[in-house]
């Protein structure tokens, strides 16, 4: 049984090769700064077009046209930038080795490996869903929690899911034989194609088998767990649905090391090219904190970094006392530690986290990473939020995946309240997860999208 029907999946296949031969036509244009004439287009046209059959081999094996492409749609750009990658390696290697292509691409392979694989994420992402007839797979979610009835009412209301919940199965309210006849009723009426569940629930023990069975023995439906489903919608880890086991299996700090490595390199280039523009900037701000309140331009505050180890950092003052409670300037205002006015403006344009990049460059924190705690909050919820201490398992950040996506309320920058800490930590995990170069960047770019915003407003 496909995922997907065979006319859905012939649509994405014809967009494909449609994508292939367009990236063809504007890697000419732009390795030529011109329409490229009839006999150059042809040309390139006919020995790429012998590639392709070989391509697609490679597309198949990556993935691209697994089970629920449509479904997982944040993989997508690794995938697709690994698989050209190899094809475009391939295609060096036939075309410098054997004449009958008559053509030796040595600028244009590494354009057209640009160009394939942006115009395939757009057409995988943006494109195709919008074409896909909506709602075509039926699914039942095994299971009971606040995260997935969350899960089920936003993958039943976005459009751009073809998966649509039909039926829900509360494991405690029913008996095992009641759970496999609802489920045999479901799969054999057509009703449902997919049973979404958690796999790693003691509640199921006695029900996996059979799942196992209509899933991989009979073929008769396919199966999802629950926990990637909900990562590829809401990009965060779901507490409640998380154990120690789980986390041992998939917070991985040692098959990250090669990307630490180049993390940390990046790190120090851009905390000593920011740095000069801090280092600019720095007598204008300390010369504003000063003539609202005569106090100290620059604050230390004791926070916790990597591996729950205590680091000093550094900030512009933007309160009339220290963020950390720490008191400067009574001024008349009964001992409230209060935003100042320039303190407002630093705080809404980051400015006031220059002076970290003095830790950045040390190696104290990173550029990216969850937000480092003060030390005293930090010590109180690790005691009323489990799982809290897994977020300094990578270092602390300037910025970080919950800070950029995240809604705080009241239009906080930071947590208010236990339950908004939680979410923050289903982020941090998330990031902890999947952390990457790649995910860096987008932080990076969300980062000033937030702040460009900010100022907007």
């Amino acid at each position: 049984m496909h995922v997907l029907s065979r006319k859905a999946y012939l649509v994405l296949l014809a967009g494909d090769i449609s994508i292939l031969y367009l990236s063809v036509w504007v890697t000419l244009t732009l390795r030529h700064f011109r329409t490229p004439d009839i006999d150059l287009a042809i040309a390139h046209l006919t020995s790429f077009s012998f590639l392709f059959s070989v391509w697609f081999i490679i597309y198949f094996l990556s993935g691209l046209y697994g089970r629920y492409t449509v479904l997982f749609r944040k993989k997508l750009p690794n995938i697709i930038f690994v698989a050209q990658t190899i094809n475009v390696g391939v295609a060096a290697l036939l075309f410098f080795s054997i004449p009958f292509f008559q053509i030796t691409p040595k600028t244009i392979l590494v354009i057209y490996l640009l160009v394939s694989t942006a115009l395939l994420y757009f057409w995988r992402v943006y494109m195709y869903p919008n074409i896909l007839v909506r709602k075509e797979i039926g699914a039942v979610l095994v299971g009971t929690s606040l995260e997935l009835s969350e899960l089920s009412e936003e993958v039943n209301r976005d459009p751009l899911y073809p998966l649509e919940f039909r039926a829900i199965i509360h494991p405690e309210l029913s008996s095992d034989e009641e759970i496999k006849k609802t489920l045999s009723i479901l799969i054999e009426s057509g009703s449902v194609s997919t049973i979404v569940a958690d796999a790693n629930s003691h509640s199921l023990d006695n029900i996996l088998p059979y799942i196992y069975e209509l899933t991989f023995i009979k073929k008769s439906a396919e199966f999802i767990e629950v926990r990637s489903l909900y990562q590829e919608v809401f990009e965060r880890v779901p507490i409640s649905l998380i154990s120690d086991r789980w986390l041992l299996n998939n917070v991985n700090v040692v098959s990250h090391r090669v990307y630490d490595a180049l993390k940390r390199v990046v790190d120090v280039v851009a905390s000593l090219v920011l740095g000069v523009v801090a280092i600019a900037i720095s007598p204008f701000v300390a010369f504003a904190i000063k003539m609202e309140d005569g106090g100290p331009a620059l604050i230390k505050q004791r926070r916790i970094g990597r591996h729950a180890k205590e680091v000093v950092l550094y900030k512009f003052r933007s309160m009339t006392g220290s963020d950390d409670g720490i008191w400067i300037d009574r001024d008349g205002s009964n001992g409230i530690n209060r935003v100042t006015k320039v303190g407002q403006f630093l705080r809404k344009t980051r400015i006031d986290e220059l002076p970290q990049l003095w830790n950045v460059l040390k190696g104290d924190i990173s550029l990216v990473g969850p937000r480092p705690d003060i030390v005293g909050l930090y010590e109180a919820l690790v005691e009323t939020v489990p799982f809290y201490k897994l977020r300094y398992a990578v270092a602390p950040g300037l910025t970080g995946w919950a800070q950029t996506a995240q809604v705080y309320e009241d239009g906080n920058s930071s947590p208010q309240s236990i339950r908004e800490t939680r979410m923050r930590l289903q982020y941090d995990l998330y990031y902890v997860q999947n952390r990457s170069l790649l995910l860096d960047a987008r932080i990076i770019f969300k980062t000033f999208k937030v702040v460009l915003t900010k100022l907007g407003s």
